[in-house]
């Protein structure tokens, strides 16, 4: 991740100039297709230096294509997922994964079979890394719950617990212009652009598929390894200083899939997973704290279709969770 950042900073020095002008026309001079003149054509999201979170106690809606997801939020950011047949709350922690971008009622989310007794309120968002989470815990103890469920994504917080990781880099708002953006759209496009000239190290770009797969072969394991350690353990400190109980949620990789465009389909790389697997396995352990932990399974082949509309997610009725024993049984 760190090569990731490195070459997005060395990209952006040599073609500024050219840079620039393609990204103003294609923000602002390029056709818009609208098909609901409600509803924004992103997610929005802001970063108050602790964490990242939706905008407070709002209702909108976001079309991808031509998939529109209706949220509502509470006063800290949380999605709300409700079920009439549940009166029970739980609180979920994460990022983009589990915030369910290709869902908009709680049947649809793959916690739903394992928690159908619960209604959800998720605090998540792109780009709110695993120390994010721990900064949420500890800032706003006041709301939580005693139990709580605390999800990693495999796809990218391996990279997000790193000494480098720095949200800013990534998230184009602030947590005081998320009401403007909800009433004047438009802006989020000049914010952008603002990002893209002030902050050298902004960037809208990520690897696909092959590279992000390349990336973490070539990264050191052993380094991967101490960082999960270590982000593991202090989860672990803040359970036991808030005294949580927490059940942890692991989600395997999008790019544990190659993608064979020709047959609209994703093939699991084996070998790459068998590394995978032996991370998670030997990395996120029970304490007394953390004594419930699931992870999400791998299906040999998936269609092209089950990744979400921005490809960087798994649709969530394609994430299937087994308990730890099972999962590591191996």
């Amino acid at each position: 991740m760190q090569r990731f950042v490195n070459n997005q900073k060395k990209y952006f020095s040599n073609n500024k100039g050219i840079f620039i002008i393609v990204v103003f026309i294609i923000i602002f001079l390029s056709p818009k297709k609208s098909y609901s003149n409600n509803c924004l054509s992103f997610l929005p999201y802001g970063y108050n230096d602790y964490y990242v979170h939706l905008p407070l106690s709002a209702f909108f809606c976001v079309k991808q294509g031509k998939i529109i997801n209706n949220y509502q939020t509470d006063n800290y950011g949380g999605r709300l997922l409700y079920s009439e047949a549940s009166n029970n709350k739980i609180q979920v922690f994460g990022d983009s994964q589990v915030l369910g971008l290709d869902i908009e009622n709680i049947e649809q989310h793959y916690l739903y079979n394992m928690y159908k007794k619960n209604n959800f309120i998720i605090y998540a968002a792109p780009n709110n890394g695993p120390y994010e989470v721990i900064n949420f815990l500890n800032k706003n103890k006041k709301i939580l719950q005693k139990k709580i469920i605390v999800t990693f994504n495999f796809s990218t917080d391996i990279y997000r617990i790193a000494n480098y990781w720095e949200p800013k880099n990534f998230v184009a708002l602030r947590e005081y212009e998320l009401d403007e953006i909800l009433e004047h759209p438009f802006k989020y496009r000049l914010i952008i652009f603002k990002n893209l000239l002030l902050n050298k190290n902004f960037t809208l770009s990520r690897y696909d598929n092959k590279k992000m797969k390349n990336l973490f072969l070539n990264s050191n394991h052993d380094k991967i390894y101490n960082n999960l350690i270590k982000y593991f353990d202090t989860l672990n400190e803040t359970a036991n200083k808030l005294n949580l109980e927490i059940d942890f949620i692991v989600t395997h990789p999008y790019w544990a899939y190659s993608i064979d465009k020709k047959n609209d389909k994703l093939l699991l790389d084996k070998e790459l997973n068998e590394k995978i697997e032996k991370l998670i396995c030997n990395s996120f352990k029970s304490t007394k704290k953390i004594n419930k932990i699931l992870i999400s399974g791998a299906s040999e082949t998936l269609q092209l279709k089950d990744l979400t509309f921005d490809k960087r997610h798994l649709k969530s009725n394609k994430v299937k969770l087994k308990k730890y024993e099972q999962a590591c049984k191996n």
